[in-house]
């Protein structure tokens, strides 16, 4: 299906007369194993310092095959360096858990088990405005609010700048240990502020993905496969104006696969 841009709903620009109307042709199939697109280290992936957080929101389409631990993005590598992880957890519950430099302190957001969504293409976003509560944690799934409950562990006061690579489909605790999303990730795209609820609504867009590309704080756009340039593997273009490009890690070029929202 066809769409134009969503334009001034998400704080962009209208599309001008005569655009190229979107489509969306490709996914990136993850094989729950070892496979993962990274983007590296970079300050634009932080929203925190140590002492405060900033606003950040996380949109994704997804298609798991197994919903257990099917991680969507994170920052986070072993020891202190862990800031915070988008996914589903191990008792199949979507979360966003933001955490103080440790695991032991964090705070987290999760809706109910979405055990029941293996199979289907969903639209999952989460949103936070920085103010380092819980409660200030949001989920949505399908352009609705999902919030079920709230959780804290330890102190925490706020992330941490660390030197964690941000990855797609892969979560590093800070034990060390690794694990994997099992299914499709497409669409996804982070942000630099607290998405309305009538944004998310608008991303949804009754359940079919529209254009990104021209809106405003943006800090990645990722479409997993379709691509302005002439070639995609094992690049992940950002379709943002930030050139926040991925690199597809123990994937295959038939990774990217035409099954789409």
């Amino acid at each position: 299906m066809k769409i134009l841009k969503l334009g001034q709903m998400l704080g962009g620009s209208n599309a001008p007369s005569g655009a190229v109307a979107f489509e969306n042709l490709y996914s990136l199939d993850f094989d729950g194993v070892d496979d993962y697109v990274t983007f590296g280290d970079s300050n634009d992936f932080s929203f925190g310092n140590g002492t405060s957080d900033t606003p950040f929101s996380i949109s994704a389409w997804i298609n798991m095959n197994d919903a257990t631990k099917f991680r969507i993005l994170s920052k986070s590598a072993s020891g202190t360096n862990i800031e915070w992880l988008f996914g589903v957890g191990g008792s199949d519950k979507l979360g966003i858990f933001l955490y103080d430099s440790a695991g032991a302190n964090q705070i987290k957001r999760e809706s109910a088990a979405i055990t029941s969504d293996e199979g289907s293409w969903i639209n999952v976003v989460a949103t936070y405005n920085g103010s380092g509560s819980n409660t200030d944690l949001n989920l949505y799934i399908n352009g609705i609010d999902e919030n079920d409950s709230v959780g804290k562990t330890g102190t925490y006061v706020a992330m941490h700048n660390g030197t964690a690579p941000l990855n797609m489909g892969r979560f590093v605790s800070d034990s060390g240990s690794a694990t994997y999303s099992d299914g499709n990730i497409d669409e996804i795209s982070l942000w630099g502020k607290e998405l309305s609820s009538g944004e998310v609504s608008a991303i949804y867009n009754s359940g079919t993905p529209t254009d990104l590309s021209g809106e405003s704080n943006l800090i990645g756009y990722w479409r997993n496969g379709d691509t302005a340039g002439t070639s995609v593997y094992p690049t992940i273009e950002d379709y943002s104006s930030n050139s926040n490009n991925g690199t597809m890690t123990n994937m295959a070029s038939g990774d990217i696969v035409t099954d789409v929202p």
